[in-house]
């Protein structure tokens, strides 16, 4: 497959209900060992220095040194504008958004529709924030009348950061009241951007709490002919999505599903299929654009998967360390920044510097949002409700388009996102004779496949949502 070729599997789902458990086979975005980029102590000291003594150095300063390497902002360049907007939500809170509009008139309408869908809503992942899609804006702002809505999460990046509830989640009441937490917020938001119809598009956590939002909030229409029509989130695109999978902690498993059979919903239920959380903290870019094998000892991974699922039992969060490390903290966050971003490193290091810096403010934000996620996700990352028990009879109901993509290296359950779109297609080619899920492998990418193959990227979710850059 050469590196511009994006493979999309239509095969059916595996024979065995656990074919996701051997992932030996499967090449992921684990570091090798070689020599990668070292942030110095001394330099995480200035971090240290400069991010918590500088008045210069706030959010907004941060923020801005990252986004104004993109070509129209902070002036337009005469085709796309964008500005930041906090939007109010009530309560003492607000969600931070970053808008870009492409002010252009496409010479052919961008859908086939006398009334295109031009608002898209883009969602990040679990402690990340909008500035992580620095390397999209531009190329998914390029169709001509595309506005782009790019948001911060409550509780994440540069939002409100409220106290998080002391919420349990042993129930399933429980656990919808920890997603409403975020959902409610996000429609808040919605009504009063004025935003009617859009495409919602979540990474990782973001997709788990797109596809709830969609659930609770996404209303199907019916139009003049009594057709089933798209509700409010016009077409859904899920970007390695968290919380798919079946389980043997799920809280749904005598609830039956039409798209499996009874004796095959079980069978996933007894068992856990393995996630590779640690590798988020390990991934290495480099190799990963550059389609080069990566291995880890049994060693490392399960010295780091010992200590997660301890963290995680507890309900505590690894970013409640690295604030109280004061010096040292910047050191930490280098880890995870020299690995992701090791390709911009020496080529280009005051953009490296600018996402480093925004990075750093972000993981040292109050903690909030990210207290959600041990509650959802049992340990290991499994969900307790999964969405292949909620989402294919209610997606099909509401004839609500699905696009689920992973990357080639992706340590996300991709194999579960395949039977989430065969599971879809099963019951939507019997109710309407068609199917309504795409699934996508992009090559040369692992779970941040937006940043690893923005260019691939890009092209499959323009070929879904349906536009075309000018």
């Amino acid at each position: 497959m050469s590196s511009t070729q994006v493979e999309t599997k239509t095969e059916g789902v595996p024979e065995k209900p656990n074919a996701w458990n051997d992932r030996r086979n499967k090449k992921n975005e684990f570091q090798d060992g070689r020599v990668l980029p070292v942030y110095t102590w001394k330099e995480s000291a200035r971090d240290w220095y400069k991010q918590g003594l500088q008045k210069s150095y706030t959010d907004e300063q941060v923020e801005y040194n990252l986004l104004s390497s993109l070509p129209f902002y902070p002036e337009t360049d005469g085709k796309r504008k964008a500005e930041i907007i906090n939007t109010d939500i009530g309560g003492g809170n607000y969600i931070h958004e970053f808008y870009i509009e492409n002010t252009e008139k496409p010479s052919t309408p961008a859908v086939v529709d006398k009334d295109p869908v031009t608002d898209v809503v883009l969602i990040h992942g679990y402690a990340a924030s909008l500035g992580l899609f620095i390397d999209n804006f531009d190329l998914l702002s390029s169709a001509p009348g595309i506005k782009i809505h790019a948001i911060d999460l409550l509780g994440f990046g540069f939002s409100s950061r409220p106290k998080f509830p002391s919420f349990p989640s042993e129930t399933k009441g429980d656990i919808f009241k920890i997603e409403d937490w975020f959902i409610d917020a996000v429609e808040e938001w919605r009504k009063k951007r004025n935003i009617n119809r859009f495409i919602l598009m979540g990474h990782s956590f973001g997709g788990y709490l797109s596809c709830a939002y969609v659930l609770k909030y996404n209303k199907s229409l019916v139009d003049a002919a009594g057709k089933s029509q798209p509700g409010m989130v016009d077409k859904l695109v899920l970007i390695s999505p968290v919380g798919l999978e079946r389980n043997k902690f799920s809280l749904l498993k005598d609830e039956a599903s039409e798209g499996i059979s009874d004796e095959r919903r079980k069978s996933e239920n007894q068992d856990a299929p393995s996630i590779a959380l640690e590798d988020e903290v390990n991934a290495d870019q480099e190799s990963i654009i550059h389609n080069e094998d990566q291995e880890s000892t049994e060693e490392k991974v399960s010295r780091s998967r010992r200590l997660l699922d301890a963290l995680w039992r507890r309900n505590y969060s690894p970013f409640s360390i690295v604030r109280n490390m004061g010096p040292l903290k910047s050191k930490m966050i280098s880890r995870w920044t020299t690995h992701r971003f090791a390709h911009i490193y020496f080529t280009n290091p005051m953009q490296f510097q600018a996402m480093h810096d925004y990075i750093y403010r972000v993981f040292n934000g109050k903690g909030s949002g990210e207290f959600a996620i041990t509650r959802i996700l049992a340990t290991g990352a499994l969900p307790k409700l999964p969405l292949l028990d909620r989402c294919p009879e209610k997606f099909v109901k509401m004839n609500t388009p699905t696009f689920w993509i992973y990357g080639d290296k992706d340590w996300m359950n991709d194999e579960a996102g395949l039977e989430m779109t065969n599971e879809i297609n099963k019951l939507s080619s019997i109710a309407m004779g068609k199917n309504l899920a795409q699934f996508s492998i992009l090559p040369n990418s692992g779970h941040h496949l937006y940043l690893d193959n923005p260019k691939d990227f890009n092209k499959e979710i323009f070929k879904f949502i349906g536009f075309k850059s000018s």
